[in-house]
């Protein structure tokens, strides 16, 4: 009889490392929002991956990176309590930019898994002269290349996650995927597609605010508020007439729609909340602690 292994994996690495986009794949279903802008993650978000004999709790970490603000310092706290509290890390990198010194600035006690990501963009002979670079490496416990966005190596990887998990039962019941509420889900998915939507400059200054949400059996209805910065971001999210605003939310509406599996009624606004993401009681009450 097969011993049963379950545990905790911290998902890490810098920003745009393709952190989001493995978990997706490793869950074979889009679960996490995921956009080409940077420090798309704020919060650890836990996804369950469950086989025959073994329960792997993946935790989706922010990107590293250099704070420059108090959100940025919250979000480093929260990958340094993922890594403190999991069995294993797994840190991922892009291939083609194999940073890891950031990757330093942390004291790590558990075993870390090397994910090269994105070898699809690489020769097989540069892929295997990174894969023995990075296993002389002493930091790394074990090297894994992969190409998250094709599913490439995915089985592998599971794998080697699972050799260094603990023996013992199923934390989550085996049919959970997600260790998180409609109402966080939907917060995200909204803010996902005001990334998708709007230029690079707003999208760093946005919190969705979930203000009221109620359910039944057949239906859902949402209202949330979008807080911006600054005055001018503000008219930049409703656009001309509105129209910004009503393509944020028809497209934040059918992705929240599909992910409840009933019908939703949205509806948003948007507040200028002043430099919300140095002041340390507005994080708070937008939900960053």
């Amino acid at each position: 009889m097969a011993i049963v292994k379950s545990g905790f994996a911290a998902v890490t690495g810098l920003a745009n490392a393709g952190k989001s986009t493995l978990i997706n794949g490793l869950m074979q279903e889009r679960l996490l929002i995921t956009s080409e802008k940077k420090q798309t993650t704020r919060n650890q978000i836990r996804c369950i991956l469950t086989g025959e004999d073994y329960q792997i709790i993946l935790v989706d970490t922010p990107g590293i990176h250099q704070p420059k603000n108090k959100l940025g310092e919250y979000m480093l706290r929260e990958v340094a309590s993922a890594i403190k509290n999991s069995d294993v890390v797994l840190y991922i990198v892009d291939a083609t930019n194999p940073d890891v010194d950031l990757f330093s600035n942390f004291t790590i006690a558990k075993p870390v898994i090397l994910a090269l990501n994105k070898v699809d963009l690489l020769s097989p002979a540069d892929t295997e002269a990174l894969v023995a670079q990075f296993s002389a490496d002493p930091r790394f416990a074990a090297v894994v290349p992969v190409a998250a966005l094709h599913g490439q190596n995915l089985d592998r990887l599971i794998a080697v996650i699972k050799d260094f998990l603990p023996a013992g039962d199923f934390l989550y019941p085996p049919d959970q995927v997600m260790d998180a509420n409609f109402r966080f889900i939907a917060a995200e998915l909204i803010r996902e597609q005001a990334l998708l939507h709007l230029d690079d400059e707003v999208p760093h200054g946005i919190a969705v605010e979930i203000d009221e949400f109620k359910e039944d059996e057949r239906e859902a209805r949402i209202s949330a508020t979008i807080n911006v910065e600054k005055e001018s971001h503000k008219g930049i999210v409703i656009g001309r007439g509105g129209s910004m605003l009503k393509k944020i939310g028809s497209s934040a509406r059918l992705k929240i729609q599909e992910a409840m599996d009933k019908t939703v009624h949205l509806k948003l606004w948007v507040s200028v909340k002043k430099n919300w993401r140095k002041d340390p009681n507005q994080l708070k009450w937008l939900g960053y602690k």
